[in-house]
């Protein structure tokens, strides 16, 4: 369930997202219409020209692709759904 804040904001993504995906509504729909964009995306660009970066991978493939020095930060990990709403309720108190 979405927290009150949000609501209006989750179904301005919904709608995104159903129009970026065909019109696909349910989970399995919308991961396959993902898949096809992203096998289209690697067929189309260049290799040399596409990072396909995991979150696990860290700063160093992205920053070697981007030619950029590693920032001395730690690469963020977290994305939890409580982190998520607790950002969004930050962002309604300023």
């Amino acid at each position: 369930t979405w927290p009150p804040q949000a609501t209006e904001w989750f179904k301005m993504v919904t709608k995104v997202l159903e129009r970026s995906f065909g019109g696909a509504k349910d989970k399995d729909s919308l991961i396959a219409a993902f898949n096809a964009h992203e096998a289209e995306v690697k067929a189309t660009i260049p290799a040399e020209r596409l990072l396909v970066h995991s979150a696990k991978d860290g700063w160093e493939p992205l920053c070697a692709f981007l030619g950029k020095p590693v920032p001395a930060e730690p690469y963020p990990r977290t994305n939890s759904k409580e982190e998520f709403f607790q950002h969004m309720t930050k962002a309604d108190n300023m």
